[in-house]
């Protein structure tokens, strides 16, 4: 696949099924995301992987930090709130967590682009691959506590984590995107 169709034909995969997929396939998708381009070569990005049981340790750390965060909502309103991080972390056998770590050396918008490129890299690379993906943040994401639990640094943010499986069904093609004519502006 090239990587213009790469680009077209990625599309955000929540439905996958439970196959492991293998470690020598996401350390291809770790390879990949590590070309993205970053200025003065600071390499800001951070990657978890977390998979098999895991996930399972994963969903229940969220849900404890999620316990005390919506104590003060209503029961039943809290309860939803806790059992969706629980079980988020299982909707796919693996899951990447991506991390930027800003250096200091250039802007921290630069690094965090970087991080963004890296996780596109990690994308397309996944599609190319015939794989399923599907970027998820949520509240949870920005919680300093989960920092600590996953080893990362005060100064650290996530960025998103990134699902991976192979798709339960075929992945749809068919996408309209506004023409970038329509967006661009041309200075000659």
């Amino acid at each position: 696949m090239d990587v213009l169709q790469a680009i077209k034909s990625r599309r955000s995969i929540g439905l996958v099924d439970e196959r492991e997929v293998p470690q020598e396939v996401i350390e291809e998708l770790l390879e990949a995301a590590i070309w993205a381009p970053n200025h003065k070569k600071t390499e800001p990005w951070k990657f978890l992987v977390i998979r098999g049981e895991g996930r399972r340790k994963l969903g229940e750390e969220m849900a404890r930090i999620m316990e005390e965060r919506t104590k003060d909502l209503p029961e039943e309103d809290a309860r939803k709130i806790v059992e969706k991080v629980r079980i988020g972390p299982l909707r796919a056998p693996v899951i990447i967590t991506l991390a930027v770590s800003p250096t200091g050396i250039v802007p921290d918008i630069e690094e965090i682009t970087a991080c963004g490129c890296a996780l596109q890299n990690i994308l397309l690379a996944a599609t190319s691959m015939g794989l399923a993906t599907y970027v998820r943040t949520g509240a949870i994401a920005f919680e300093k506590e989960l920092n600590k639990y996953l080893h990362l640094e005060e100064k650290d943010s996530i960025l998103g984590f990134v699902y991976i499986g192979y798709p339960k069904n075929a992945i749809p093609i068919e996408r309209k995107r506004t023409p970038a004519k329509d967006k661009t502006l041309w200075f000659d």
